[in-house]
């Protein structure tokens, strides 16, 4: 898809800097910005996923009412979120209108589910690169260099 941006006359140097594929999300995130170092500004950034799912096609025909129980099985880390956002649209689809409390409650779990996916995400897909087996075995003169190097402020800590 074709996206038609407008940049302020005023930005200073523009930087390109894409991270496409992120492969580590399931879906293969993308990341696009153009960032003015010169203002320190961030002047455009978008995201996308290159991989299809089909999930959009997979509904076609199924209950409405069931559409959170289906979605919440997309992704293994954050299914509670899928589930969330399909019980949205049902809201927004049948014309209710939750109570106070039961936003609050919604947004309670989705707390909950947010702490529990940063730690899956971070401890078992994220963490394995930054352990000193992987990179001892991956990169050793990396290993050794951070090994020999003065930490900044240990006099500090």
């Amino acid at each position: 898809m074709a996206v038609r941006e407008r940049v302020r006359p005023e930005a200073g140097k523009l930087v390109d800097m894409a991270w496409d594929p992120i492969t580590r999300i399931v879906g293969n995130l993308g990341i696009y910005t153009k960032i003015d170092f010169d203002n320190h500004e961030v002047v455009s950034c978008k995201s996308t996923s290159s991989l299809f799912r089909g999930y959009s096609v997979f509904m076609k025909g199924k209950d409405p009412r069931d559409a959170h129980f289906i979605t919440s099985r997309i992704c293994g880390i954050c299914g509670d979120n899928h589930a969330v956002c399909s019980c949205y649209a049902q809201q927004m689809a049948y014309g209710v209108k939750p109570p106070p409390l039961g936003e609050w409650i919604v947004n309670l779990g989705e707390a909950a589910e947010y702490i529990f996916d940063h730690i899956i995400f971070q401890d078992n897909l994220v963490f394995v690169d930054f352990c000193e087996q992987m990179v001892r075995e991956t990169n050793p003169s990396l290993l050794q260099k951070a090994e020999s190097a003065e930490p900044r402020h240990a006099d500090l800590h």
